[in-house]
């Protein structure tokens, strides 16, 4: 692994010279030649494996920005995580979230997702006393899941985004009201003590073009949800947060209406134990809420 460089003219860091590791997950078959075919839960494409490199984001972190590579990691401690019911935990969870991500967005308003709005993993570890359910659970009483998604995806397309926001909208009895830009906001906080052994990846969204994405529907909570999966392509760049601590906090866009800022981060758990054999189980906590301008 080589030590990353600054190019002298820019003062930028040279990301070819980040140091990696190696990753593998599944993306969306582009071919018949291109490997044995394997299907994923509620989709009907076939998907393949790829070995890929995934750089070390943190010397690039100031450089990062959601409208240009789709994602960006900040500082952000949270006062709840010491709370140890899931339920509960995912309640107080978003009462701290939803201020904060107003806030930060300088967002009209904020409304939240209305099932997988708030997602517990536990890959191993024990900080939810053992609840969790590798079958996932029914929609909207979802304890813990005991798995990550390994294979590459953006959750919405773009036909998908106003739609599934106007349906937790109605689901929550939450007044429809006019809109400029609507994004949907997804983060990402790691509570289990680094290094962690099954860290997510992001994809530098303005590495993707629109011809590596396939539209697929997924059933997913009693609805049908289009998402986007990428085929492989070595011109993607993968990046990930070694070491994260959970007063770290990743931001990734699934959607924005504002087609000029484009890019929508790809993103798949990997397991890094082949770099890190002293790895510790991945607990996590994930979100997903509706950013609205007027």
């Amino acid at each position: 692994m080589g030590n990353a460089t600054r190019s002298s003219s820019s003062g930028r860091v040279d990301r070819e010279h980040l140091e990696c590791v190696q990753g593998r997950f599944s993306f969306a078959l582009r071919s018949p030649d291109e490997g044995t075919p394997e299907y994923k839960t509620g989709y009907d494409i076939p998907f393949v494996e790829h070995d890929v490199t995934i750089r070390n984001a943190r010397p690039i972190v100031d450089e990062l920005s959601l409208d240009k590579e789709g994602f960006t990691l900040i500082q952000h401690k949270m006062s709840c995580l010491n709370e140890h019911d899931p339920q509960v935990l995912r309640k107080k969870y978003l009462e701290e979230l939803v201020p904060f991500v107003k806030d930060y967005f300088n967002a009209s308003w904020v409304a939240t997702a209305d099932v997988g709005g708030v997602t517990l993993r536990s890959l191993g570890g024990d900080s939810f006393g053992g609840t969790a359910d590798g079958a996932g659970g029914e929609a909207g009483k979802l304890p813990v899941r005991n798995f990550g998604a390994g294979f590459a995806h953006i959750d919405y397309s773009p036909v998908a985004g106003p739609m599934i926001a106007a349906r937790d909208n109605q689901l929550q009895s939450i007044e429809i009201r006019s809109y400029s830009r609507l994004i949907i906001l997804q983060t990402w906080r790691a509570i289990s003590s680094p290094p962690q052994d099954f860290p997510l990846a992001f994809c530098d969204g303005s590495s993707i073009s629109n011809a590596d994405l396939v539209d697929t529907p997924q059933t997913r909570y009693g609805a049908t949800i289009r998402a986007w999966i990428p085929h492989y392509n070595p011109s993607h760049r993968w990046y990930y947060f070694p070491d994260m601590t959970s007063d770290e906090l990743v931001l990734f866009k699934g959607y924005d209406s504002a087609m000029h800022y484009h890019p929508w981060s790809a993103h798949s758990a990997f397991d890094n134990r082949r770099a890190c054999p002293n790895a510790r189980p991945r607990e996590s906590i994930e979100t997903r809420v509706y950013v609205y301008y007027e």
